[in-house]
């Protein structure tokens, strides 16, 4: 048993020493961050002395739901304010744990594509179309792969492709063709100044035969044309398709209308306009037009038009589209600035066939 005067003299050297040491901790950087944790500590030690009280009461069978609140608290507080590095550690080292610790950004959400219908999509289109129209005013000539397929007398005719050259004014064509019956025949409009015809040199015998001069409006010029050469081009096409849209807004609810902003057409993103008519009474000859804008250049680059069951033979109700097509037209490629000059409307340029 150690004497009352040595247990005096060893709590005197313990509480010294234990003085020392919380000085040494006060002069510590993070000694806030410790006497903190020790708070904490005795929140949490707080309840179970509670407890070790309260269990000698005998009217207690089991621990006070209370101090079991206080408990769980406690340790969450501690958990959360518990600090990785202490205060006065290094101010970089904070940073970059705070960087590394921060939670990612949400993903931004992808631009939703365009989907109009009914007035609003009719007025846009509308709209693109006057403005093309003023676009194509501005351009002199230009080129382009031009596609086109008709029904001509109640025949679907095959798809054709040709290279286009076209002036506006004054109005000059040139068209060979590169795909479909007349592969290599070439046409020329106008003949020459002073002669308004078209120019045809057909393929047949190599080619040999004298080249055809034809008024642009004769049955044997319309024989596999649905429309003149003098309504050839982006700007024509631009124009009539406003015409009917001009005169489609007075349907109203009759036409329905839809623009989707999310297709492409020769790899370039397009307005895709699609417009279905109710019945025969509004739109004799069209059911369906489908009409390509395209974004860059803001000018049509494919039409497509169905026409009504009733007007072709072989029409199948289970697959209209593919029975009831009466015109489709394409342009590829298309170089609105092409600065041609004479020479390209010229039926002597070396690089044509006519005779």
């Amino acid at each position: 048993m150690l004497r009352p005067k040595f247990k005096r003299t060893l709590r005197f050297v313990r509480h010294v020493l234990s003085w020392r040491a919380r000085r040494e901790l006060r002069r510590r950087p993070g000694h806030f961050s410790i006497k903190a944790r020790r708070g904490i500590r005795g929140l949490i030690a707080l309840p179970f002395a509670q407890l070790r009280h309260l269990k000698h009461l005998k009217h207690l069978t089991k621990p006070h739901p209370a101090a079991a609140m206080i408990l769980a608290t406690s340790a969450a507080i501690g958990w959360i304010m518990m600090d990785a590095e202490p205060v006065g550690a290094d101010a970089s080292r904070v940073v970059q744990a705070a960087e590394q610790n921060r939670p990612a950004p949400p993903p931004m959400a992808e631009e939703s594509s365009m989907h109009l219908q009914g007035r609003v999509a009719m007025l846009l289109q509308i709209a693109m179309l006057q403005d093309a129209n003023n676009r194509l005013d501005d351009v002199k000539s230009y080129t382009a792969t031009f596609e086109k397929q008709e029904r001509i007398d109640g025949e679907l005719s095959e798809e054709q492709t040709m290279q286009i050259k076209l002036q506006h004014e004054p109005l000059n064509v040139y068209l060979k063709w590169e795909k479909g019956d007349d592969v290599d025949q070439e046409l020329l409009f106008p003949a020459a100044k002073d002669d308004p015809r078209l120019l045809v040199q057909l393929p047949k015998f190599g080619g040999r035969l004298p080249a055809l001069k034809l008024e642009p409006s004769s049955s044997l010029a319309m024989s596999k044309a649905r429309y003149p050469i003098t309504m050839a081009g982006v700007k024509e096409m631009t124009s009539m398709t406003l015409e009917i849209r001009q005169r489609d807004i007075k349907l109203g609810e009759r036409v329905q209308v839809e623009m989707r902003d999310d297709k492409t057409f020769s790899g370039r993103p397009v307005y895709a306009y699609t417009v279905k008519y109710a019945n025969s009474k509004d739109s004799e000859q069209y059911r369906k037009c489908i009409l390509y804008i395209d974004k860059q250049l803001m000018i049509p680059v494919y039409s497509r038009n169905y026409t009504w069951p009733n007007l072709v033979a072989d029409a199948d109700p289970n697959n209209l589209d593919a029975t009831t097509l009466i015109e489709s037209y394409a342009y590829r490629s298309i170089k609105l600035e092409a600065n041609l000059d004479k020479t390209a409307f010229d039926r002597s340029n070396e690089e044509y066939k006519f005779r």
